[in-house]
């Protein structure tokens, strides 16, 4: 009827619900310490008692609560990647380094970085070059060893190929790297392998002996130990990088990467030894 007001009696619940709430918070500001805890309880007790109330609240307020929720989930988020940090800080990851498999740089550089990637990975060819670029400024610090976590059957036609190449010359094998991330987008639409074909052939390869030697069970052998490496280390996303045990997971710009380098090598520094034996090599050690 005209000039009366409609009164919703979910509108009065809920401003009631606000009103408890609110007055319980401000008692609980202004109690003492002693006090904090029973009116915490208090209010878990009203909420409790009246749960739709609340949902009722959040409704209203989804916006608000979504954002509360997102901000939840990266505050989590960072502090498992703090923790993971501090945890391979203290207890690096020690990945298999064997002889037969090409690296660049120096064998004996305080900076192993072991790299995990896939050549039909957008990113990986971004953090491929980031490495690359590192190591060639700076071949004294640091060694650059290559491993293989392809997520496709095309992939790993060319992580076996990468390998069958270093079982021959490694220094090609690195060739044929830059090579194939240089030409990236015509490899992932090579199906008939034109494009492969025309980079062994700029890299003057014997391909009889290439044929010959992928056959060999150490290129399934490398590429298996990869990936269960990979798995063991709770690695399961393209690129990762490995800086003397420490992993540094995804592309990053080369200037972070650096830094993140330069973090891991003053924490890694820092630690204390154990039972009093101070390890004179310890970032050589994998």
């Amino acid at each position: 009827m005209e000039g009366f007001i409609v009164i919703n009696k979910q509108d009065i619940r809920v401003v009631m619900l606000k009103n408890i709430i609110l007055f319980i918070s401000l008692l609980v500001f202004a109690s003492g310490c002693a006090n904090k805890q029973m009116l915490k309880q208090q209010i878990a007790e009203v909420i409790k008692e009246n749960p739709q109330l609340l949902l009722d609240v959040m409704r209203e307020n989804n916006i608000e609560v979504l954002t509360i929720v997102e901000s939840g989930l990266d505050s989590r988020r960072e502090k498992t990647q703090q923790d993971r940090f501090q945890e391979e800080i203290d207890n690096p990851l020690k990945p298999i380094i064997s002889a037969d498999r090409a690296s660049i740089g120096n064998p004996d550089a305080p900076v192993t970085i072991v790299e995990y990637s896939d050549f039909l990975c957008p990113y990986c060819g971004k953090g491929a070059k980031v490495a690359r670029d590192l190591v060639e400024s700076n071949p004294e610090k640091y060694r650059l060893i290559y491993k293989h976590l392809p997520l496709k059957a095309e992939s790993k036609k060319l992580s076996a190929v990468f390998e069958a190449i270093a079982l021959i010359d490694k220094d090609k094998a690195f060739k044929f790297h830059d090579e194939a991330f240089k030409l990236q987008k015509e490899l992932y639409k090579d199906p008939e392998g034109k494009v492969l074909g025309r980079i062994l052939l700029g890299l003057d390869i014997d391909l009889d002996k290439l044929q010959e030697v992928l056959q060999s069970k150490k290129i399934a052998e490398n590429l298996a130990n990869d990936e269960a490496e990979a798995e063991a280390f709770g690695l399961n996303a393209t690129p990762t990088f490995l800086i003397n045990g420490v992993s540094i997971r995804g592309y990053v710009p080369a200037d972070k990467f650096e830094m993140l380098i330069g973090v891991i090598l003053e924490k890694s520094s820092q630690k204390e030894p154990v039972d009093g034996e101070v390890c004179e090599d310890c970032l050589n050690k994998m």
